[in-house]
């Protein structure tokens, strides 16, 4: 069952310089005009419509969706394939990770586009962000191993941020009841705040960083990143987020 849709991050639209299909992955030639991407190269973003030479090409990037031209394994990352199709990142640039998986080649697979740079090469970390919004807890109640994200199958990851935003108010934080926030794989800790008498639970709108441990902070593929927020009986949150941000590099 196909569980994603296609939700673009940028819409834009240029000229086809060549017959083009649907959901194929799209570059630009110095004519600026949309070209399919070269295998194992760059990708502005994937075809939204079918389009002849010198015709309208509709162009997203974001969450999109992408013809496989072999089978994909959900989590995976992705580079260009033989006309511009999906395949799994082996020796290309990574320009995506899956977040469907396709049986074979010709079936449609979701793709969440990174951020890239032909110039930059294949060795190019490339940035993931993963966001969790925790529900408004009652006085006292806990958060326990919750899972914020998965570093995907054939890179590796540094977390270079972690962030708590909040949507509101805090209440009973004080010496003797304190909120604490840890992020972790497995036992490892990763970053971790106290909330306390001397340090404030973040207003509405204001973001908080959560101290990495950089020790901690370079992760396998597979990893699991959990969320376990402890309060003390008197502490109430409101709606808030935790953001953190990788950087991604192929696996050796």
């Amino acid at each position: 069952m196909n569980n994603a849709y296609e939700i673009p991050n940028l819409r834009f639209s240029l000229p086809a310089g060549e017959d083009i299909a649907r959901r194929r992955f799209i570059s630009v030639n110095s004519s600026s005009e949309g070209v399919i991407a070269t295998a194992a190269g760059s990708a502005i973003g994937v075809s939204m419509n079918q389009a002849a030479d010198g015709e309208v090409l509709e162009i997203a990037d974001g969450i999109v969706m992408v013809e496989a031209g072999a089978a994909i394994t959900a989590g995976a990352g992705i580079e260009v394939g033989t006309n511009g199709k999906a395949v799994t990142n082996t020796s290309g640039i990574g320009i995506g990770i899956a977040l469907t998986g396709a049986a074979s080649a010709g079936n449609v697979v979701a793709v969440k586009m990174l951020n890239t740079s032909v110039t930059n090469g294949v060795d190019a970390p490339l940035v993931q962000t993963f966001v969790y919004t925790a529900a408004d807890l009652d006085a006292g109640a806990d958060i326990t191993d919750d899972i914020i994200g998965v570093v995907p199958a054939g890179y590796a990851a540094t977390v270079t941020d972690a962030q708590v935003i909040s949507t509101g108010a805090a209440a009973g934080i004080d010496a003797e009841n304190t909120s604490v926030v840890l992020l972790e794989v497995g036992s490892t800790k990763i970053a971790e705040v106290t909330f306390d008498a001397d340090n404030n639970f973040p207003a509405a709108g204001v973001a908080e960083t959560i101290t990495l441990i950089p020790a901690a902070a370079e992760l396998e593929a597979g990893s699991v990143l959990l969320l376990t927020v402890t309060n003390g009986a008197t502490v109430n949150l409101p709606v808030f987020m935790v953001q953190i941000t990788l950087t991604l590099t192929p696996a050796v």
